[in-house]
């Protein structure tokens, strides 16, 4: 009777370790946000008091698998203390699918697929400046690109950083 108990527990046992195997073989996927390739800023809208501009980032599902992007954002790092001529504000969504609110709609992303996100930022002068000595004045400064995303594991978080150099809006107002 003990012997075929523990050759139940064994097979068992050899049973859990083939599963636990078997999942961690299964494919996964891998996103690449290819911010190495951006895209120089492309003039959107120009006014009095704003500057509207937008950034393409490519990115690649390289995995052996579909994922998901549930969201993404960006954080410019133009502090006032840093530079109080100007707010930056901005948001992240598929070039595909354009979108005037906030909101970034969640995707699936199958394996070997590429896509690209635009990246829109508007720039205001602030503190009595007008928009030329506020673009004029203007330093470099870096932003961060945030995307949540998940797969066969847990939600992480994807940060990348691409600086928008000054020169590069300077251009804009020509």
């Amino acid at each position: 009777m003990l012997l075929v108990i523990e050759i139940i527990a064994g097979l068992f046992l050899l049973g859990v370790v083939a599963v636990a195997v078997f999942i961690a073989m299964q494919p996964k996927h891998k996103f690449v946000f290819d911010v190495a390739n951006r895209t120089k800023a492309e003039l959107v809208a120009k006014t009095d008091d704003k500057l509207c501009f937008n950034v393409d980032v490519p990115f690649t599902n390289e995995g052996g698998d579909e994922g998901l992007v549930l969201d993404a954002f960006i954080r410019p790092y133009l502090p006032q203390e840093q530079y109080d001529k100007a707010l930056v504000r901005g948001k992240i969504n598929l070039k595909d699918v354009p979108r005037d609110d906030d909101y970034f709609e969640a995707m699936v992303m199958p394996k070997g697929e590429h896509k690209t996100m635009t990246v829109k930022f508007e720039l205001m002068p602030m503190h009595g400046a007008t928009l030329a000595e506020a673009v004029n004045g203007l330093p470099d400064f870096d932003v961060a690109l945030f995307w949540e995303c998940r797969g066969r594991e847990n939600l992480y978080t994807v940060k990348k950083f691409i600086t928008i150099s000054a020169d590069e809006v300077k251009a804009l107002l020509k």
